[in-house]
């Protein structure tokens, strides 16, 4: 798979409800032993969008990629990882599931087709993405706005009700990457 340049970060936002801390692990695994992750944001739980009474709470986060491949094929690599780990798509797109992996941002590229977006423009919308990305690169303009994704991100400064930083799900997705060499 060829890697293509890119003018700036690319961003993989990330989320489970079903077993997710294993699903996540096992997926952001995958995911970094063929492209590399450089950074892994704060996790947070959250109540499902528009899901049932009784659906389970998500987990939700960022990655930030050392490399990509052109966006057609990284999409294709994320459903091949969702796919490996058990994730089904139905006819309800808020339904539980065990892995779900969207492009976020891919520097600044635009693309606006049917089954692809790039930026991912329901993050502006969601903290539950929009915290984690402007974790990993706060001061990156989006593409279609004069705002950095911190600035962004302020918006969702209190946190919604029913949603808050899972510290040990952080913990546990940070060991996925190798400790930084001393540099002393």
């Amino acid at each position: 798979m060829a890697m293509v340049p890119c003018d700036g970060p690319v961003l993989v936002a990330f989320g489970a409800s079903l077993n997710p801390l294993y699903h996540l692990e096992l997926g952001l695994r995958r995911l970094h032993a063929l492209l590399g992750i450089v950074a892994i944001s704060d996790v947070y739980q959250s109540r499902p969008v528009n899901g049932a009474v009784g659906d389970p709470p998500f987990l939700n986060g960022a990655v930030r990629l050392e490399q990509a491949p052109e966006p057609w094929a990284l999409r294709a690599l994320l459903r091949q990882i969702e796919a490996e780990q058990g994730r089904e798509r139905g006819d309800n797109p808020n339904a539980p599931r065990t892995l779900d992996l969207d492009i976020a941002l891919m520097g600044s590229q635009i693309m606006d087709e049917p089954l692809l977006r790039i930026p991912d423009p329901h993050w502006l919308a969601r903290p539950f993405v929009a915290l984690p990305m402007a974790q990993l690169a706060a001061a990156w303009r989006h593409p279609e706005h004069p705002y950095s994704l911190a600035q962004l991100a302020a918006r969702f400064d209190p946190l919604p009700v029913g949603m808050h930083k899972d510290l040990e799900a952080t913990r546990r997705l940070r060991q996925i990457l190798p400790p930084f060499p001393n540099t002393v």
